[in-house]
């Protein structure tokens, strides 16, 4: 568990337990928690125990005690504050996991009873735990210089602009000594990071790679195809290449039910739309409307196809309140042939349904 200023730290949370006053007022709760899930990410078995902390604030009149709390499951253990927490004074709660004999996903329920609540308020511990292979060399089969890995690519999921998504992906240390990423030697792309836990990984062992990403801005949205590279420390050039791919989409702010009348609305005339049968090696042209059937003005931020075969055009991206316009597309059937599905992703600013699929279905003779 890493260590931490806690002066420094308490006077974060502090902050962010300010921010979190309205919540205390919405559950007339003393105890308001930084935060009520601590996601571990992956897990290997080897290295034994990991450990989640939560921090805690009494912000009621009253003093406050911890007296006892549960974990559901003997692989998790709890130790806390008991001395008496008085009002915004911060408590902590740490849970161990053990990860020995277990494999899998697992999600852990932590039960927090106090003086003043004996029902107990309700944390969680979650992550991934990847147990040991019997055999490294099938498991991790797909090589990158030394390093082996499950797969040829990482698939980073869905982010959303703005936030941040972490991936932690397992790998087998092949080489006869540790490795650790040459931070100077390595130029990652700015919206990428990427660590090593253990920061040295030892010979012929296993450890992990903790990728970051944040997608920021329009370009960054829909499929993305990207190739990262890295340099590892060593007497010689040693650069390891990944293939990472992610869907990203536009984030919004939760949106109210007050809020929900005046807001930019896209309608889409086509959403399932099916050519049925067409000629192996023509052209087909069609067009679908985009309509703002919002109080807000609609801006389409991008439009893509998941095909070169599909050309697009489109007459203008902003639309006022009830103002229309049209998306061509152009399908290029030569070297195709059977059922056939292709997609058009529509990217706006309508908060509700950010991102659009329009598919379309031909039988290609």
């Amino acid at each position: 568990m890493k260590k931490t200023c806690i002066s420094a730290l308490m006077s974060i949370m502090l902050v962010g337990f300010t921010l979190d006053l309205s919540a205390q007022k919405l559950t007339d709760r003393a105890l308001i928690w930084e935060k009520n899930l601590v996601d571990l990410g992956t897990v290997l078995e080897e290295y034994g125990e990991v450990y989640a902390e939560f921090f805690v604030v009494n912000k009621g009149l009253l003093p406050v005690v911890m007296q006892e709390v549960i974990t559901d499951c003997g692989c998790t253990t709890a130790h806390f504050t008991k001395d008496t927490l008085h009002q915004d004074q911060i408590g902590s709660v740490v849970i161990s996991y053990d990860p020995i004999n277990r494999g899998g996903k697992f999600s852990k329920m932590v039960v927090v009873k106090t003086n003043l609540d004996l029902g107990g308020d309700t944390i969680f511990v979650q992550g991934n735990n990847v147990p040991l292979p019997e055999d490294f060399y099938a498991h991790y089969a797909y090589k990158v210089g030394d390093m082996g890995f499950k797969f040829s690519s990482i698939n980073m999921g869905e982010a959303f602009t703005g936030l941040k998504r972490t991936k932690h992906v397992d790998f087998y240390n092949f080489k006869d000594l540790p490795i650790t990423i040459d931070e100077f030697k390595t130029n990652l792309p700015p919206h990428i990071e990427v660590n090593m836990v253990p920061a040295l990984v030892p010979a012929k062992s296993r450890g992990i790679l903790e990728i970051t990403y944040t997608a920021e801005g329009v370009d960054f949205l829909g499929f993305q195809d990207e190739i990262i590279s890295f340099h590892l420390e060593s007497e010689k050039e040693e650069e390891v290449n990944l293939r990472l791919l992610t869907t990203v989409h536009e984030y919004f702010d939760p949106i109210t039910a007050s809020e929900a009348a005046n807001l930019p609305k896209l309608a889409i005339s086509e959403v399932n739309l099916d050519l049925k049968e067409i000629k192996s090696g023509s052209t087909v042209h069609r067009s679908i409307t985009l309509s703002n059937m919002g109080s807000q003005p609609v801006n389409i931020r991008k439009v893509i196809a998941n095909c070169e075969c599909l050309t697009l055009e489109l007459a203008k991206n902003d639309l006022m309140p009830g103002d229309k316009t049209e998306l061509k597309f152009s399908f290029d059937t030569h070297s195709r042939k059977g059922i056939d599905h292709k997609h058009i992703t529509v990217f706006s600013n309508d908060p509700l349904n950010p991102t659009r699929t329009i598919v379309i279905k031909s039988t290609i003779k």
